[in-house]
């Protein structure tokens, strides 16, 4: 399967633009067990493709988050008792979040201590129809066709596997307008 790498904040643009991608708000509602990770340690995180084979999506380090000086979060996917998700292909889902960002997206679930729930409100993704490859906070990521992008923020659009998104969020509302201006 062939992937393309792709400059995201033009590729979303075209596709607003010519009506392959149409913007729509989703809520996180997954919960994740969380530590904070150690500096160089190596995070992989795994999909899969519409087929259901493995895509080895990004492969990446803890580092020192600048605003805060601390190190990042490494995150894993859980199920609603909060025990650890595995896939069909054996592979539980994690990857780094920086502390700063985790602490904007994340507090403690007050139902489990042991989880972390997500805080914030609604967010705008576009579904993408094309085999990509984004560079995703400083490693590049591969996304089969049928994932998202978030836009929320057209500063820091980030990609998301088809399989996350429908484990992570749930759409609230078709945006009636043409979502961020880019």
């Amino acid at each position: 399967m062939n992937y393309t790498k792709i400059e995201v904040f033009s590729y979303v643009r075209q596709g607003i633009e010519n009506g392959t991608m149409v913007p729509r708000q989703a809520e996180k509602f997954a919960r994740i067990i969380a530590r904070q990770g150690n500096v160089g340690e190596t995070v992989i995180s795994w999909s899969v493709d519409a087929q259901g084979n493995e895509i080895q999506e990004k492969v990446a380090q803890v580092q020192i988050d600048e605003q805060t000086n601390q190190p990042g979060w490494i995150a894993t996917k859980v199920d609603e008792q909060g025990n650890v998700i595995i896939d069909n292909n054996g592979h539980s889902n994690e990857w780094i979040i920086a502390d700063s960002t985790f602490k904007k997206k994340y507090e403690i679930d007050p139902k489990n201590a042991s989880l972390y729930r997500p805080k914030g409100g609604p967010q705008i993704f576009v579904q993408i129809t094309d085999n990509i490859i984004l560079n995703q906070w400083g490693s590049d990521m591969q996304i089969a066709a049928g994932g998202y992008i978030n836009i929320t923020n057209v500063d820091d659009m980030y990609g998301i596997s088809q399989r996350d998104f429908e484990d992570t969020y749930k759409f609230t509302d078709e945006l009636e307008k043409k979502g961020p201006k880019l």
